[in-house]
């Protein structure tokens, strides 16, 4: 029968737990892992009038953050992806003492019953969301010049739960009785022992969030350096101020993407080629500046969940991120407008420096990243209604659509965005 020293299972089962959780807590990781701007997804392309005041009032919504695009350029569900399966071969690779279980459960009967145990699966179920507000005002220094600055509140809510799935602990019922390492292992709750195992290394509970908070402040430079009939060139510099949320070591659910500080040059071109048809190709370029930020260095390869004794205060420095871009403007009316666009990109891979306590640069794994955007948007402009006959309010309001359709080590982003613009 079953010996008492033959089965410490479930003791052991609780240090595999802990090389488990670190693919688990990958997974909450990149469910989070979002970029938020406060400019608009649609393309800037004129300048204001000199000392003309425009007020802007965005109103956003990017779901899509469940799927990522995993380093192959697949798109997962991120639940299937990160899921563990607790299977025979799985406990047995990861545990010396349940592979001695599953041996000995294959000596009762003929179909192998150790071969076949299965505690189940643990899934991650989840719902990120993300909503934002971001109130912006601009003023124009003279004709060929504007600044502005925006401020994005952002409201994010990610509703998660753990579930354990197709086990088939119901079967070993049977053998209940013949060790009580044996009976605690068929009442292991894969759920309540992650969160343990999370607890006991200083993490915070994995729950339901619903969370409210500024941003990262933008300030905005918009210069024209060229104007003709035809065809314009203008220069968008915009500096994000790390205004938001610091980074946090302990919250598995954190943002971790504010609180930084760069500045992103891009050069919007405006080819007319007919009166009601403009042509829009951009690139860009984005740098982070290098920051201190107190995280969990891993020891090697394989620490992928850090204890708290881990915690250090390292130098990160981003890569850097490219952009480049096609848009098309369709004038139908003198207040109708229809554009649309398509841009690709790329984010170096980030550095990390300075730490005594483990490996840093192994938290530089698949921070590169690629992406393909499209977007489109109807706006409807009673400017040129206002400058004729005085009448109603100088307004621009648009509604845009933009999705992520394919990428590398980049979450999808699914969304709509309102813009109302004043003038005055």
């Amino acid at each position: 029968m079953f010996r008492q020293n033959h089965l410490q299972f479930y003791s052991g089962q609780k240090s595999k737990f802990k090389g488990y959780c670190n693919n688990f807590c990958l997974f909450v990781a990149q469910v989070v892992l979002l970029f938020f701007s406060s400019q608009s997804f649609s393309l800037t392309t004129e300048t204001l009038p000199t000392n003309i005041y425009s007020p802007a009032f965005r109103y956003g919504q990017i779901n899509g953050l469940d799927q990522r695009y995993s380093e192959t350029g697949t798109l997962v569900r991120l639940t299937d992806y990160k899921s563990i399966k607790f299977d025979a071969d799985t406990l047995a690779k990861f545990n010396s003492r349940a592979a001695e279980l599953i041996e000995t459960l294959n000596k009762f009967g003929k179909y192998k019953a150790g071969d076949l145990f299965n505690l189940g699966t643990l899934e991650i179920n989840t719902k990120p969301e993300v909503k934002y507000f971001a109130p912006v005002l601009a003023y124009g220094l003279s004709e060929t010049w504007t600044v502005g600055v925006g401020l994005p509140v952002i409201s994010y809510s990610n509703e998660i739960s753990l579930s354990q799935k197709f086990s088939n602990i119901e079967y070993y019922n049977q053998f209940r009785g013949l060790s009580p390492e044996l009976d605690q292992a068929l009442d292991t709750d894969l759920s309540a022992e992650t969160q343990k195992v999370l607890t006991a290394k200083g993490y915070k509970k994995l729950e339901s969030q619903s969370l409210k908070f500024l941003g990262d402040i933008q300030v905005v430079s918009a210069k024209k350096i060229l104007q003709n009939t035809n065809s314009s060139l203008l220069h968008l510099l915009t500096l994000n101020l790390p205004t938001g949320p610091a980074y946090d070591a302990d919250n598995l659910l954190a943002l971790n993407t504010f609180h930084e500080f760069s500045g992103e040059n891009k050069f919007v071109y405006v080819q007319k080629l007919f009166n009601f048809l403009e042509l829009i190709p951009t690139i860009s370029m984005k740098y982070i500046f290098p920051q201190k930020i107190t995280a969990r260095v891993p020891k090697n390869s394989e620490d992928l969940l850090p204890d708290e004794s881990s915690k250090d205060e390292i130098t990160k420095a981003s890569g850097l991120g490219f952009e480049t871009g096609l848009n098309l403007k369709i004038l139908a009316t003198e207040q109708l407008q229809i554009n649309s666009g398509y841009s690709l990109g790329q984010k170096l891979k980030d550095s990390f420096s300075g730490s005594d306590k483990g490996d840093s640069s192994l938290l530089a794994e698949k921070t590169n990243s690629r992406w393909q955007k499209v977007y489109a948007e109807l706006s409807y402009s009673s400017v040129k209604t206002y400058l004729q006959s005085k009448k109603f309010i100088p307004m621009i309001l648009s509604l845009s659509v933009f999705d992520t359709i394919a990428g590398e080590n980049i979450e999808r982003q699914l969304g709509q965005e309102l813009n109302m613009t004043l003038f005055f």
